[in-house]
């Protein structure tokens, strides 16, 4: 081999790999150019949500409960001598008053007995009288011995026979008055009255049918519910002095505190009740207890026999964490809620609940004052997306916008068909 041959090998070589070199250069700045002139990634748009910001408060725990109510008074109007009735003299349903008469039962026969006995009162009155002047007769008579220890005896005693006599008379004339008084029967309370249970021409008394009528007051009125022995628990730690407790049971109540209840339509009732009465033992079938509240009832809202939602406050959570009720999911895994982080990233989270009422829920774990949870849109987003969080008003705006145009595209590919 020759030395200019040897020579010329490597060169030979370098020129190859520089060759190598520039073709690869070449394809990856086409690569880059042919990258640069392709599609543009897509940009992320965040979803529209409606969020509430996380606040603590305190929060009332309530018991509810289903009550019925009851008349405060319930009397039964009967008759108490036997008679035929003559007349009825109310409105069946009607509001009565204490003293108003009722019925008129036939009163001839007690007219009698009372002038009957008036005669007699008269004439024990003058037997009463005679035996009187008898005695102030003999008394001087007597002290000049001209009468008798005997004769004036006599005298004394026929006086206090007469008075005896006329004291009798009189208690049988009065007796009689009162049954006579009787034959008009009255309403013994104020309160509406029920349906007549005799009519017209009907013998009452004991001869006959009793039961006239009834006469309710409904003002106030009771609502009786029953309680578990948990809820009367809860109740009875309320009362943190043992004052409030001696006071209770002194008024014949285990608890206090108000009540409110719900008409038929399910408003709540205008007037707050008070507890007036909890039975001292415990149902052993039923694990429960009777509790009694009366309410004031001026528009006769409300009626006997009716049932009623009933719901009294048993405890108070304070500093509670509170969020909307339609901000929680359930799944497999539990109770959950979707936050919003500072930096506008959902994240999916688990919650542990204490307790739920009318108020929201109450979170027990799993949340913190001031983070946002999303009450509205959590359809649109998934743990890990961002979000635009927005208030109620303004994500309506939006939703309103894109049904707008949802509906005017619609309708212009049906103008294109």
């Amino acid at each position: 081999m020759s030395p200019s041959f040897a020579l010329s090998m490597p060169c030979v070589a370098i020129t190859r790999r520089c060759r190598q070199v520039g073709t690869t250069l070449s394809l990856l700045t086409a690569s880059f150019l042919l990258a640069g002139c392709g599609p543009e990634q897509p940009e992320i748009t965040p979803k529209l949500v409606v969020v509430k910001t996380v606040q603590k408060a305190d929060v009332p725990v309530y018991g509810n409960y289903v009550g019925v109510t009851q008349a405060s008074l319930d009397v039964e109007v009967r008759a108490r001598v036997d008679g035929f009735v003559e007349q009825k003299r109310f409105t069946e349903g009607a509001a009565v008053k204490a003293g108003d008469v009722l019925y008129n039962i036939d009163n001839k026969p007690y007219t009698a007995v009372v002038s009957r006995l008036k005669a007699k009162v008269d004439a024990q009155q003058a037997a009463f009288e005679k035996a009187e002047r008898d005695a102030r007769r003999l008394k001087p008579l007597y002290e000049q011995d001209a009468a008798s220890q005997l004769d004036y005896d006599n005298a004394i005693s026929a006086v206090s026979q007469a008075k005896s006599s006329l004291a009798g008379a009189k208690a049988e004339l009065e007796e009689a008055m009162l049954e006579l008084s009787y034959t008009e029967v009255r309403s013994p309370i104020n309160g509406m009255v029920s349906s007549s249970e005799v009519d017209i021409g009907a013998l009452v008394g004991s001869k006959g049918k009793s039961l006239l009528t009834r006469v309710r007051q409904v003002d106030p009125i009771y609502v009786s519910f029953n309680m578990s022995a948990l809820d009367y628990l809860n109740a009875r730690r309320r009362m943190t002095t043992f004052n409030e407790q001696r006071e209770a049971e002194a008024e014949g109540k285990a608890l206090g505190g108000f009540v409110r209840i719900t008409l038929p339509d399910n408003s709540d009732y205008n007037y707050l009740g008070s507890v007036s009465f909890t039975d001292p033992q415990v149902n052993s079938s039923t694990g429960t207890f009777e509790v009694r509240a009366v309410l004031p009832n001026p528009q006769k809202e409300l009626l006997p026999g009716q049932y009623t939602h009933v719901r009294i406050k048993l405890d108070e959570i304070h500093d509670a964490i509170v969020i909307p009720q339609q901000s929680i999911q359930v799944d497999q895994g539990g109770v959950y809620v979707m936050v919003v982080l500072p930096d506008n990233r959902v994240e999916r989270r688990f919650i542990l609940i204490e307790h739920q009422g009318p108020e929201g829920i109450v979170v027990k774990s799993g949340l913190r004052a001031g983070e946002r949870v999303i009450v509205e849109g959590m359809h649109r987003v998934r743990h890990g997306q961002l979000a635009e969080p927005l208030d109620a008003k303004t994500y309506q705006q939006q939703m309103d916008e894109e049904e707008k145009a949802k509906a005017l595209e619609q309708q212009a590919k049906e103008q294109e068909h």
